[in-house]
């Protein structure tokens, strides 16, 4: 019984990978692979045999194919291959932050948004980061957001078009309103309340026309964010998102594609903000029925 699996025996040999990602793309003669894999001659026949002998190829007089087997491997080969190169791309930001908060599903389709930037902040510029973040809302005409925590500076930031939606957790609306009702804040911004929905996601995301960011907790799991009122930062030290000081900003069609399948999904399990309002903040829901902006 071989002592690898397929995908082990193929990713193990470069000369294999490459025969079985070139004969995945159209049945492929040998002399084609000769001329276009970087080996020696012999090291591509006897890949090829091995291949074989492991029922992942299969030859006939116009040249190789994968077996149903070998398909399935070479998916899988690529899909890796594609997963490498994303991580590689900046492996200090996956190192230092958890991807565990990302439904899973989503995690696994990461690598499908491309080429992305890491915007960090530096001691000559600290709050870098958020003043990108900031940007890309002042410029969308709406988006979609997902946040975990409560920041003045970005709740000012978002549209207030009838496209935008919001997600948020419990512990945002209550930072926002609480904060309204003891007036440290003139108004809220005028969005239909159907047009929030409460989540428990502890990641933050904003997905515009022609950009996807979002930021991520880190794996030291520090308490220290980018909030704007000590009160805030306590009611946020239950394990949501912390110390975010790097931001992920793709523009790839892909990764705006990412980011709106994710926010339906979420969006779909989220909760309405009416009960909530009506349940925890009562005066301020009433002023809603009776037609007054809050």
């Amino acid at each position: 019984m071989p002592s690898q699996s397929p995908n082990e025996f193929v990713i193990t040999s470069s000369v294999r990978t490459e025969i079985v990602l070139k004969v995945a793309e159209s049945l492929t003669s040998t002399d084609v692979l000769l001329s276009e894999i970087t080996a020696s001659d012999s090291a591509i026949y006897d890949a090829l045999g091995t291949l074989r002998d492991r029922g992942l190829v299969t030859q006939n007089e116009d040249g190789w194919e994968l077996t149903a087997h070998g398909a399935l491997v070479a998916d899988s080969v690529s899909a890796w291959q594609s997963s490498e190169a994303f991580l590689e791309m900046n492996p200090t930001f996956w190192k230092n932050h958890r991807t565990t908060v990302i439904p899973a599903r989503f995690r696994q389709r990461l690598p499908e948004i491309g080429e992305y930037e890491i915007i960090r902040d530096t001691p000559q510029y600290p709050n870098r980061s958020e003043d990108v973040a900031i940007s890309i809302l002042q410029s969308a005409d709406s988006c979609e957001l997902t946040t975990p925590y409560y920041s003045r500076r970005h709740q000012e930031a978002i549209p207030t078009t009838p496209d935008t939606r919001l997600l948020v957790t419990r512990d945002v609306i209550d930072v926002s309103f609480q904060r309204y009702e003891d007036g440290h804040r003139e108004e809220l911004n005028n969005l239909d309340p159907a047009s929030i929905r409460l989540t428990d996601c502890q990641f933050a995301s904003v997905v515009t026309d022609n950009k996807l960011k979002f930021e991520l907790p880190t794996v030291s799991e520090g308490t220290k964010g980018r909030y704007d009122e000590p009160e805030v930062t306590d009611s946020l030290e239950r394990g949501s998102i912390a110390d975010t000081t790097a931001l992920f900003v793709s523009e790839t069609e892909a990764a705006i594609q990412w980011g709106r399948d994710l926010f339906e999904t979420l969006w779909a399990d989220s909760d309405p903000l009416g009960p909530y309002l009506k349940r925890e903040f009562p005066e301020l829901w009433e002023r809603h029925l009776s037609g007054e902006s809050i």
